[in-house]
């Protein structure tokens, strides 16, 4: 499984774009937030991945991707 988002840190107070696009979810959908680093590897981890890590990118649209296999 890959993932790619802007994801927070596990304080979830940045970074600044992932922080953004968290207040950006809370004011154009209902319940919307983004997720931390965290977050993601517990749930793919409950779901039977391993090996989840996250890569780190300099895109607009994402600064990491989490990986998990199968």
């Amino acid at each position: 499984m890959i993932i790619c988002e802007l994801v927070l840190d596990d304080d979830e107070t940045g970074p600044l774009p992932a922080a953004m696009m968290g207040l950006n979810m809370l004011v154009e959908t209902e319940g919307g937030h983004n997720w931390t680093e965290g977050e993601y590897r517990e749930w793919l981890t409950g779901a039977g991945f391993r090996d989840v890590q996250r890569v780190r990118l300099d895109a607009a649209g994402a600064n990491a991707a989490i990986v998990g296999r199968k």
